[in-house]
Parts: structure tokens; C-alpha cells; sequence
């Protein structure tokens, strides 16, 4: 038997170590370079570069060769100058060296670290320190895990026990039991992570920042199939590949680093619609989805897989309002969302009580409500999600926690307070300042406020600030029942609905907003206008007033031949964008005249995003997301891995990353798009 193989890099030599007591040394083409006798099984290897020796490990032994890249003494091995160390009374299973020092481990419990020295005449290795029981059973891996912050020994063993060691052999870490003993630990650099072979057909995969175990939010082996029980585990840091073999099947199994794939996975049990964050510290997700459920996630300091989820219920709202629909309204399917766009779309006229905001039908309130859109305005801390039975849920973080944590002594207060006796007046820093927000925030989080107006589906919503010269911040809500409604946001109350008298009719006939539903909507600050997109395939661009009635129609963007699913505004281009299920993404210009330029994405688009520092335009296009580059419109990125329509896409800078929202009931997060800057004399210098 073959027990291991090893490259050594400067003379581009394979050794191969076995059971037959020999060493055999290869070129990269196959040929034999050279064939060391030993005598004994070798069971494992490993080269020192620092003092440009091979380790060998026997049983009851471990023997250091000087390396001999010239054969001056007749092999690759200087045999006369090797010595060894019997400190080990059974197999030594496992060997690695980092910087001088070698580290050793053995089917005798035990772990050893020893000291090199750089005496070139020296036979002798410098005993550290010895655990004699490192495990309950004998150890069967050795890894050495260097991350920028740390570096730590993992050792596997017969007992079913993975451990964390720290470089002086002290324990940090137990793992809890693996369902079979450790045959092989594996170190991915590329996703910083530790494979584990533990009998079972797919590796555990470990966080070492985090300690954590953390196969649930990657990936890798989620959808594999027929998966077959792997026994070692080989990574490969130059081409990013991961090479496992299985002994029962004597298959090999090579999985290579997409850097296209989702970083990490969050499960949920619903379909998600809507997806926001927040862009203060601690940054917040919140996710929205079909059965009145919310979720806020937020990630673990120490892990950058792991994310604590917890759960809100609509239907439990302390508020006891009506929640209304009008008769005609369909659950949240694919075939129920198209069956009524295509009603409206067809021109078919609504009824007197679709008509009518007086008149409203009572929802059963054992239905519980799908969220269509969400958005967090930072300046309110409070985030708006809008439903499909015509509410609009604010959700804020609990006052009377947060004033009760703010009374709690923090250490902050407490130096303001030792500064004042010192007569010393210390003004808070913006940091400061800023943890002021940051305990508001893990005060709670509670339903304020439930509005009510429309009679279908909330199909957008938009928030204009105080930047805006207003005196308080307002939010714009557009429907399927085609009105448009404007609430202040600080008050929760209703500010007024647009309705916009035909003329010549006296002023009794109102007009609604446009002749569809409305299926999003969005804000524009530098003109002070916002667009709704249509069911009739037109997007309507108005300028924003709180009085409605001047809310003037200043442009009607055409083009699209299936319903306009999305509709943004891009501040870094100055244009508006449009995504249709006709399979297309349209750019208009700034005043909404012409359109000028089509993106073809030949099927529909579900939702558009832009990034925030590229300026690249992101869409939900089915089940795969694609990135387009702002200025030629190529494609620059896609990413696969839902498997149902995503829904909602959100950008966080401050992560370099973006969101995903699915009907596949998950949520992924994707590496986010870095524009490569041609090289040129003054970036090189």
C-alpha cells in the first residue's frame, strides 16, 4: 500500500512512501529518480524547508533524513546523517512541519512538538511538549491551519472527536461527536474553511474563526446525490481544487472553487418576496415572506458563514385592526399574480368596489398576509413592508426596552461621569455617538403601526427624506387597485391619495393613477420625481408633491411589451431603469423621453438592483442573477444556484456583497462584483 505522496517544489521531485519500507522519488514525468530502502513501513511524510530535512514516521518512531537534491551522497536521502526520535510506542499516523518546528501524532494517543535545530551537525530533536492523551483513541490526522490572525494544530481520531490545539499544543476546542472516527482532515484556503471525513457520505465543514460547525449555510454538498463515503481529503491552495477518494467505490471525487457561487445559504420554511438591511452597525437583514412570517438575520462577529435568525408573525401584531381585501384577491402564487395583472392588463374594468376606497371587503384573519416589498428608512430606524391584502407593517425597535437599557450604567456613562468630577467636560465621539444607535437596536423589535388604505396588493413603495426640503418624511405607496397613496412616516397616518379629476366631467369622476396595477415604484431625489411601473406595460413618472394634486404627470415611458415588473433610479448614471417580463431591461434618460439602451436577457426579469459603488446593474432573471457592467452593458457576472424565481436583490457595500431573496425558501449571499482597473504607470507606481 501506498500511505502517502508528497511534491517537493524546488526540484519538481514526488516522493511516495509504502508499506513495502521503501521510498520512492519521481520526476514530474514519471520516471524514477530514485529508490530509498528503509526496511520498515513508512506511514507518513512531511519535508521542514526551514532546515531542508524529510520527516518520516514508522511505528514506535520518527526518523529525520537531510535532503540531498544532488545525490552527492547517493540518494536523494543523506541516509548516514539521519537520526531518529523513539519517543512515540505505536504508529506515528501523522507528521507537518511549520517555521522549525514538527509536529507529530500517532495511534498511541499521543501528540508531540518538537524543536529543530539549525546546528547543521545536530541529532537530536528538542522535545516542546508531549500530550500523551491528546484523544481517547488513537489520533488518525494532523493539520496545521494558518489563517492571517492565528495559526492552530486539528487533530482526528478512532474516537470520533475532532480538536483545536493552539501552537504550544494547549486545547481551545472540542467538536462534538462525529457520527464515525476522523479518516481525514482537509484545509480549503480559498473559502477558509476545514473539510472533515467522518464516515458519512459528505465532509463536515468547519469554521475555524468561528469553532463552529457550518455545512448548514455552505452549499458544497447540499444537492449532491448518491454521495459516496469518502475517506481522505486533498486540497490543492495553487488551482483552488479539492481532490477526495473513496475506498469502497475506489472512485475519485474533485470539486474546484467557484467564485461565482453563493457564499453562504440561509434556509428558511417559506417562500422569501422582500428583502432590506440596515446600513448602521450592527447591520440587520430583514426577509419578508409568503405565510406573514419575518425574519431578521444578523451574522455571527466571529464567522463569516454563521447567521442568527429570529422570527416575527404579522398575524400577531399587538394592534386589533381590520385587515381588508377586496373580494377578487388571489393567494401568492405564480398562476394567481398573472391571472389578475392579465385581468387589469386586458383593460377589463374594475368593480364598484374596486372603485371605490370606501368600500371594502373583510379578510379572513386567519389568512395570514405575503409580503410584497420592504425598505428600512435609517433616519426613523423603522423598517416598511408592504402586503398583499393592502396593509402597509411598520416595524421598529422596542422604545420602552431601549429607555430601559439606556438607564443601565454603560461604561461609556460611566467615564463621562468620573470626567465630570475631574472638571473635565468630554464631548461624546461620533463612535460614541454611534453606540448610542447600536443599543436602540438590540432592544427589541415590535409591529408600531399597521396603515391601511389600499384594497389589493401593495405593488411599491418609496421613502423621500427631510433632504428633500420637507418637513418630515413621507412614503409613497402605489397598488394593484391603482392608487397612490402618501403617508407621513413620523405621525403614521395618511397624508393623502392621489386622484386626478378628468376634465370636463365637472370634477365628479376621478381618474386612479394609470389604467393597471402598479407593480413597483421608486423615488428619485436629484429631480424630485418618482416612477411607478404598470400593469399596462407604461411606466408613469410624476413630480412628488405631499399635496397630490400636484403631483403633475411629467412623463410616460413606452416600450415594454409585458408587464413592468421594476422600475429604479440609477444616481450614479442619472437615468431610470425598467426590467419586463418581455425579457428586457430598458435605460431611459434622465427626463424619462427616450429610452437608450435595451439590455436582452431573453426571459423575465423579476426585480433590479444597482450597485452601490460600481454602479453595475444587477438583475433577478428567473432563478439566475446576472451583472452588467454600467457603461458597455456586457454582462460581467452571473451567478446560479436558486432553483425558483429570486424575487428581491439588495446590495451591501459595506460587505462587498450581495443578497438574494427566493422562492426556493432561501436566501444567498454572493461575492459582489470588483471592477478590475486596467493597468497603467500610475497604478503600478
Amino acid at each position: 500500500m501506498i500511505t502517502q505522496l508528497m511534491y517537493w517544489v524546488e526540484p519538481k521531485l514526488i516522493f511516495s512512501s509504502s508499506n513495502d519500507g521503501t521510498i520512492v522519488v519521481w520526476t514530474t514525468g514519471a520516471t524514477i529518480f530514485d529508490r530509498i530502502t528503509l526496511n520498515t513501513s513508512i506511514f507518513c511524510m512531511a519535508i521542514n524547508h526551514r532546515r531542508h530535512q524529510l520527516i518520516c514516521g514508522f511505528k514506535n518512531q520518527l526518523s529525520v533524513f537531510p535532503l540531498d537534491e544532488k545525490k552527492v551522497s547517493g540518494h536523494v536521502l543523506d541516509l548516514g546523517r539521519s537520526f531518529t526520535d523513539r519517543r512515540h510506542k505505536d504508529i506515528v499516523s501523522a507528521v507537518v512541519c511549520l517555521d522549525t518546528r514538527i509536529y507529530s501524532a500517532g495511534y498511541d494517543k499521543r501528540l508531540i512538538i518538537y524543536n529543530t535545530s539549525s546546528y547543521p551537525n545536530s541529532k537530536t530533536l528538542q522535545l516542546v511538549h508531549c500530550n500523551s492523551r491528546a484523544h481517547d483513541a488513537g489520533i488518525t490526522s494532523l493539520m496545521v491551519v494558518q489563517e492571517m490572525e492565528s495559526t492552530r494544530l486539528v487533530t482526528g481520531s478512532f474516537d470520533k472527536r475532532v480538536k483545536v490545539w493552539s501552537q504550544d499544543g494547549q486545547l481551545i476546542l472540542k467538536l462534538p461527536y462525529f457520527s464515525g472516527f476522523i479518516s481525514s482532515l482537509c484545509f480549503v484556503p480559498c473559502v477558509n474553511s476545514l473539510w472533515i471525513c467522518s464516515g458519512i457520505p459528505s465532509p463536515s465543514i468547519f469554521d475555524p474563526s468561528a469553532g463552529e460547525i457550518v455545512s448548514e449555510f455552505i452549499e458544497t454538498f447540499h444537492n449532491q446525490e448518491n454521495g459516496q463515503l469518502l475517506h481522505q481529503l486533498v486540497s490543492i491552495p495553487e488551482t483552488n481544487h479539492v481532490i477526495g477518494s473513496s475506498r469502497q467505490h475506489r472512485n475519485l471525487t474533485v470539486w474546484k472553487y467557484n467564485k461565482m457561487g453563493s457564499v453562504t445559504i440561509l434556509r428558511s420554511k417559506q417562500p422569501v418576496d422582500c428583502l432590506s438591511y440596515t446600513q448602521k452597525e450592527p447591520i440587520l437583514l430583514f426577509s419578508g415572506h409568503s405565510d406573514g412570517t419575518l425574519l431578521k438575520w444578523e451574522r455571527q462577529q466571529s464567522s463569516y458563514f454563521l447567521y442568527s435568525c429570529e422570527s416575527f408573525n404579522a398575524s400577531e401584531t399587538q394592534f386589533s385592526e381590520k385587515v381588508r381585501l377586496d373580494s377578487t384577491k388571489m393567494a401568492r402564487s405564480s398562476c394567481g399574480c398573472k391571472a389578475l395583472l392579465a385581468h387589469h392588463s386586458a383593460g377589463a374594468p374594475l368593480s364598484r368596489a374596486e372603485q371605490s376606497p370606501g368600500v371594502k371587503t373583510l379578510r379572513d384573519p386567519t389568512f395570514p398576509p405575503s409580503f410584497t416589498r420592504s425598505m428600512f428608512v435609517e433616519e426613523l430606524d423603522l423598517l416598511v413592508l408592504a402586503a398583499d391584502n393592502g396593509n402597509i407593517y411598520l416595524w421598529g425597535f422596542d422604545d420602552s426596552m431601549s429607555s430601559i437599557l439606556k438607564m443601565m450604567p454603560s461604561k461609556m456613562v460611566q467615564e463621562q461621569n468620573n470626567a465630570r468630577k475631574q472638571g473635565v467636560n468630554r464631548p461624546c465621539s461620533p463612535l460614541e455617538e454611534e453606540n448610542g444607535l447600536i443599543t436602540n437596536r438590540v432592544s427589541g423589535f415590535v409591529c408600531k403601526k399597521v396603515l391601511s388604505h389600499h384594497i389589493q396588493p401593495v405593488g411599491g413603495i418609496a421613502a423621500v427624506g427631510r433632504d428633500q426640503g420637507y418637513d418630515s418624511i413621507y412614503l409613497i405607496s402605489g397598488g394593484w387597485d391603482r392608487q397612490l397613496c402618501v403617508w407621513d412616516l413620523q405621525t403614521g397616518v395618511l397624508n393623502n391619495t392621489f386622484s386626478n379629476t378628468a376634465p370636463g366631467e365637472g370634477g365628479t369622476v376621478k381618474e386612479l393613477a394609470c389604467d393597471g396595477a402598479i407593480l413597483d415604484l421608486a423615488y428619485s431625489p436629484k429631480r424630485n420625481e418618482f416612477a411607478y411601473s404598470s400593469s399596462d406595460r407604461m411606466v408613469y413618472i410624476r413630480h412628488f408633491s405631499p399635496i397630490t394634486s400636484e403631483m403633475k404627470l411629467v412623463s410616460i415611458l413606452q416600450g415594454h411589451e409585458a408587464d413592468i415588473t421594476s422600475i429604479l433610479w440609477h444616481s450614479l448614471l442619472n437615468k431610470w431603469l425598467s426590467g419586463s417580463e418581455d425579457g428586457t431591461i430598458r435605460i431611459w434618460s434622465e427626463d424619462g423621453t427616450q429610452c437608450e439602451q435595451i439590455l436582452v436577457t431573453y426571459e423575465a426579469v423579476n426585480c433590479l438592483c444597482i450597485d452601490q459603488i460600481n454602479g453595475c446593474i444587477i438583475a433577478g432573471i428567473q432563478e439566475n442573477m446576472s451583472v452588467y457592467d454600467p457603461k458597455t452593458f456586457i454582462q460581467v457576472q452571473r451567478n446560479i444556484g436558486h432553483t425558483d424565481s429570486i424575487r428581491s436583490i439588495i446590495h451591501i457595500p459595506e460587505r462587498t456583497q450581495y443578497m438574494t431573496a427566493s422562492w426556493d425558501c432561501t436566501l444567498r449571499v454572493w461575492n459582489a462584483y470588483i471592477k478590475v482597473l486596467p493597468k497603467t504607470k500610475e497604478n503600478e507606481g
